[in-house]
C-alpha cells in the first residue's frame, strides 16, 4: 500500500502579519486622538509589570479551564480528549473568535478537531453547541450577578449596569428558548421523517437533536458541571482586566471587577472582529471621569495587548501548527473512515 501524500503547507504569516498591522493601526488612531503618545510611552514604562504579567497570566489559563467545559461533554457522549490537547484546541478556537465577527469562529475549529478524532460531525456540533449555549448562560449569571450586587455604584456607572441586568435577563430567555425548542422539537422531526424519511440532511438534524437530547437531559449532572466551568472560566478571564485596573487604582475592588466584566462582554455582540472600536470606545467612555487622558490611552494599549494582540499570536500560531499537522496526514481511499456521518 502506497504511503498517504503529504501535502505542502506553508504558515501564512503574510496574512497574520497584515491583520496584525490592521490592528495596531487602528489602536494607534484611537490612542492618538486621546492623548500624546510621548505620555503614552511614559506611562506604560511606568506601569507595573507584575500586573500586565499577572493579567497575561489569567487571560492565558482561562484557555485551560475552557478546555475542561468541552471535556466534560465529550465524556458525556462516551469520547475522552486529553486536558492538554483541549487547552491548545481552546487557544487556537480563541484565535478565529477574535477575529470573527460576534465572536463566532471559534466553534467550527471545534466540531472539525472532534471529527477527526472519532465523533459523528452531528455528535460534535451538538457537543458546540451545547457548549456554547453553556457558557452564554454562565455569562448572562455572571453579568447579572455581578451588576446586581453592587453596591455605592458611581452615578456615571449606573445606566451601565442596568443596562447590563436588563441585557442578561433578556439573553437568559432568549437562551432558554432556544434550549426548548431544540430539545422539545422530537415531534416536529418525526414529521420531517415522514415527508422526507430518506432524505440525509433531515437524519442529521435528528441526530444532532438526539445527541443535545442525551448532553442536556439525560446527562444533567455533568452539563450542570459544565455550566459551573464556564461561569469559572468568564471569572478567570476577566480577572486579566481586573488586574490592569487595579495597576491603575481606580474603584473600588467589585465595582472594578465588575467594570472589568463590563468591558469583556461588550465585544461578544460586537459585529466588528474583536470587538475593535467599541470595546475602546466604551473603555473611553467609561473610565474617561477617573483616568487621565494619557492614563486611559495607556490602559486601553495594555488592555488590548493583553486581550486581543498576545491572543492573536499565540493562538494564530497554535492554528497554524495544527493546520500543518492535519494537511500532512490524508486518509486513502481505500480505508474506512470511522467519521462518516
Amino acid at each position: 500500500m502506497d504511503k498517504p501524500e503529504r501535502f505542502s503547507w506553508r504558515i501564512p504569516w503574510k496574512g497574520l502579519a497584515l491583520t496584525f498591522m490592521v490592528s495596531m493601526a487602528a489602536l494607534v488612531i484611537v490612542v492618538w486622538k486621546m492623548a500624546n503618545p510621548i505620555d503614552v510611552l511614559h506611562e506604560l514604562g511606568e506601569f507595573p509589570l507584575t500586573y500586565f504579567f499577572g493579567a497575561l497570566f489569567f487571560v492565558l489559563a482561562a484557555w485551560v479551564v475552557d478546555g475542561q467545559r468541552i471535556g466534560m461533554l465529550t465524556r458525556s457522549v462516551g469520547h475522552h480528549v486529553p486536558w492538554w490537547q483541549l487547552a491548545t484546541l481552546l487557544g487556537a478556537a480563541n484565535f478565529l473568535t477574535l477575529i470573527t465577527p460576534f465572536a463566532g469562529g471559534g466553534g467550527a475549529l471545534v466540531v472539525y478537531f472532534l471529527y477527526r478524532r472519532g465523533l459523528k460531525g452531528s455528535t460534535a456540533t451538538a457537543v458546540v453547541l451545547a457548549g456554547g449555549l453553556a457558557g452564554q448562560f454562565s455569562l448572562a449569571c455572571l453579568g447579572l450577578v455581578i451588576s446586581s450586587a453592587l453596591s455605592n455604584v458611581p452615578a456615571d456607572l449606573v445606566k451601565y449596569f442596568r443596562a447590563v441586568r436588563i441585557g442578561a435577563l433578556v439573553y437568559l430567555a432568549v437562551i432558554i428558548t432556544l434550549l426548548i425548542l431544540i430539545l422539545s422539537s422530537e415531534r416536529f422531526f418525526h414529521w420531517i421523517f415522514r415527508k422526507k424519511s430518506s432524505s440525509r440532511p433531515a437524519r442529521w438534524l435528528e441526530e444532532l437533536r438526539s445527541a443535545m437530547h442525551l448532553i442536556v437531559v439525560e446527562r444533567r449532572s455533568q452539563y450542570w458541571a459544565c455550566r459551573v466551568i464556564a461561569f469559572l472560566y468568564y471569572v478567570v478571564y476577566y480577572t486579566g482586566s481586573f488586574l490592569l485596573l487595579t495597576g491603575f487604582g481606580v474603584y473600588s475592588p467589585a465595582i472594578r471587577y465588575a467594570v472589568a466584566v463590563l468591558f469583556g462582554v461588550a465585544p461578544v455582540f460586537s459585529p466588528i472582529p474583536g470587538g475593535a472600536g467599541v470595546s475602546e470606545g466604551l473603555a473611553w467612555v467609561v473610565l474617561d471621569s477617573v483616568l487621565a487622558p494619557d492614563l486611559l490611552s495607556t490602559f486601553i494599549v495594555l488592555w488590548r495587548t493583553v486581550v486581543f494582540y498576545i491572543p492573536i499570536l499565540l493562538g494564530g500560531t497554535i492554528l497554524a501548527l495544527m493546520a500543518m499537522k492535519w494537511a500532512s496526514k490524508v486518509i486513502l481511499p481505500e480505508e474506512s473512515d470511522h467519521t462518516n456521518g
